[in-house]
């Protein structure tokens, strides 16, 4: 696991807000908030005074009012103490327990789910005491620290970070990533009670397919001949798995409505749920790295001219174009050029020539240092 997680848990310590963990299953919260148990008893909180609770695991806490009651007679008499749920999506309306428990008793709150959906309820129960950390699947730095070869980028790039086996036969990768796609899918169906399995694995399937290129929604649910509310929910569902990137008018600075792209949170589980080329493989890769750093992106747009990403951070704008492989280099950096600012990047697979004040960096250099 980064440093990043851990540290980033640290600086939420003593905050008068809920903490909530968000990342797709398997990604390591559940280690990250034991971790985090240990770190408080090794700074002699009292082990009277830690409320580790596997919602998972404990079948008494499967609603909201069963949450609060176990708790609240757990911890009736203590001045302070630390609540940690670990899985709390499993406990139905669970946002009503943790909104209850931290008005009503002297609690600092730590959950980790898997679901998108959740913790922006929680966010929006608590819009002023909520520090939201979301987890990645391990970055590629990560990776090649553990397994340095010659293809560790080919092999990143194909098989993603989420399963950590890289050392396994490759032959068999595939295999294991496709059933590591399935759980997930099945835990979403089983979690969010959705009555259309099949449904849900075809929207996921059609947003795998369709990485890097803009989607029609509306579209995709009349092929589907699903209902448009039933379609948003199963698609709300899968935003586990995926990330919904907006568009962006450069020149205006307006958000766009519509045609938003979709991007998978691990490069293995792509490859796992649809054939895509190399150039999806790369943006997704990219796309996921800046939501990794804690970067609010979108996909702009300059005229009639696309930019791959637009990368906010603390109030500084970085664009970011792909190569895309067919067209020339002068064209793929023609939109970069047009646009008057300094951090401009063209990311591809080996160095190339630039044009302008546009900068080139490899792939690799991009998810090692940039």
């Amino acid at each position: 696991m980064e440093n990043f997680y851990p540290e980033r848990l640290l600086e939420f310590k003593n905050n008068f807000s809920v903490k909530i963990i968000s990342g797709v299953r398997g990604v390591g919260k559940t280690t990250l908030l034991e971790d985090f148990t240990e770190r408080l008893r090794s700074e002699d909180v009292p082990a009277e005074e830690i409320i580790f609770v596997d919602c998972a695991e404990d079948k008494r806490l499967r609603d909201f009012q069963s949450l609060y009651e176990f708790v609240s007679a757990k911890t009736s008499d203590f001045e302070k103490f630390f609540l940690l749920l670990d899985d709390v999506d499993c406990v139905a309306e669970c946002e009503k327990a943790i909104n209850a428990l931290f008005v009503g008793t002297p609690a600092e709150i730590y959950v980790t789910c898997s679901s998108e959906q959740l913790a922006e309820k929680i966010s929006v129960l608590l819009p002023d005491n909520c520090d939201v950390l979301k987890m990645y699947p391990p970055s590629f730095a990560e990776y090649v620290k553990d397994f340095p070869s010659e293809d560790a980028l080919q092999s990143y790039l194909h098989f993603g970070g989420l399963l950590r086996v890289f050392d396994v036969d490759k032959k068999i990768l595939p295999a294991l990533l496709r059933g590591t796609a399935y759980e997930i899918m099945f835990d979403i169906v089983e979690r969010n009670s959705l009555q259309k399995a099949e449904l849900f694995r075809v929207i996921v399937q059609t947003l795998a397919q369709n990485v890097g290129r803009p989607v029609s929604l509306n579209k995709i649910s009349d092929v589907l001949s699903c209902s448009r509310i039933a379609f948003r929910h199963y698609l709300d569902c899968g935003e586990e798995l995926f990330r919904k990137i907006p568009r962006f008018d450069i020149k205006t600075g307006n958000t766009l409505i519509g045609g938003e792209k979709f991007y998978c949170v691990d490069n293995g589980i792509l490859s796992a749920l649809a054939t895509v080329d190399e150039v999806a493989l790369m943006e997704n890769a990219v796309c996921i790295e800046l939501l990794r750093r804690g970067y609010d992106v979108s996909c702009g747009r300059f005229g009639a001219m696309n930019v791959s990403f637009v990368a906010e951070r603390d109030g500084e704008k970085t664009f970011i174009q792909v190569f895309d492989g067919k067209n020339s280099i002068r064209r793929n950096t023609r939109p970069l050029r047009a646009i008057d600012d300094a951090n401009k990047f063209l990311i591809t697979l080996k160095p190339e020539k630039t044009f302008g004040d546009v900068r080139n960096v490899t792939l690799q250099e991009f998810l090692l240092t940039l």
